[in-house]
């Protein structure tokens, strides 16, 4: 018998690959490529709140990118700052709530400035969560969470026997999102190259030929309807999921985790 469609993604979250293919493809410098690429960002954002999609996440800036020629790196802060300051109001007319994940001490001020600007200018925002993860890395992600821990039991305010995964994800940067339902990556590549990995445990991964310029609306339409007919069994039977509905399986797989 065939299963009813799943429901929307409730979390999003997307690698955004291959501008600098796209950009070297057409005898172009690498950062026209990402400039490009900041149309797909707009695409992305306006499609997913249409859609109703509660939470988009997207991998702007890796701590790793920081190693790239500083010329490219200075143009994707910039772009970002443009970012900031062209989309503030239209993200705000819409409900959209913009939050950063990552370390984002390192980026330099004048991006830092911009994009803490933007959001506290959207903080009001219900309608969507849109997440930039900017100079991040999951894994260092964990390990500042864990110092974050290891001080509090230092310190005496935290008991080491009290420390779960709960604990963990509080104190990570990414604490207020839930777990990600989609992971989609552009460009051809098939890894998740340190991008929300404890979030992502039981997402349903989609790799994407299409290079992130030419990401385009119909690009999450097709992403979404794919995941809508894939069944999502977070490790139970067929049978668990066909006969529960969909807001109990959340409970029947903390039962099965005890």
């Amino acid at each position: 018998m065939k299963t009813s469609p799943l429901p929307l993604p409730r979390h999003v979250a997307i690698i955004m690959d291959g501008n600098g293919r796209w950009a070297k493809a057409r005898n172009l410098p690498r950062i026209d490529g990402h400039a490009e690429g900041a149309k797909s960002v707009r695409h992305a954002v306006e499609t997913a709140s249409r859609i109703g999609i509660e939470y988009l996440t997207l991998y702007a800036f890796s701590a790793n990118n920081w190693a790239r020629p500083s010329a490219e790196v200075e143009g994707l802060m910039s772009l970002m700052v443009d970012f900031a300051r062209t989309e503030c109001a239209e993200l705000r007319q819409n409900g959209i709530r913009v939050k950063v994940i990552g370390q984002t001490e390192r980026l330099p001020q004048y991006t830092k400035d911009a994009v803490n600007e933007l959001v506290s200018a959207t903080v009001a925002g219900e309608h969507m969560t849109l997440t930039l993860a900017l100079s991040y890395g999951a894994r260092q992600d964990v390990l500042d969470a864990l110092g974050i821990l290891a001080a509090r039991v230092k310190d005496g305010s935290l008991d080491p026997s009290a420390i779960d995964e709960t604990q963990l994800r509080a104190a990570m940067t990414t604490h207020f999102l839930p777990d990600v339902d989609l992971l989609i990556r552009t460009g051809g590549e098939s890894r998740i190259s340190d991008f929300l990995l404890l979030e992502a445990a039981y997402a349903e991964l989609l790799f994407l030929p299409t290079m992130w310029p030419e990401f385009k609306p119909e690009t999450l339409y097709a992403a979404i309807d794919h995941y809508r007919g894939i069944e999502r069994r977070y490790g139970l039977t067929s049978e668990q999921i066909q006969s529960a509905d969909s807001r109990t399986v959340p409970s029947l797989v903390r039962a099965a985790l005890g």
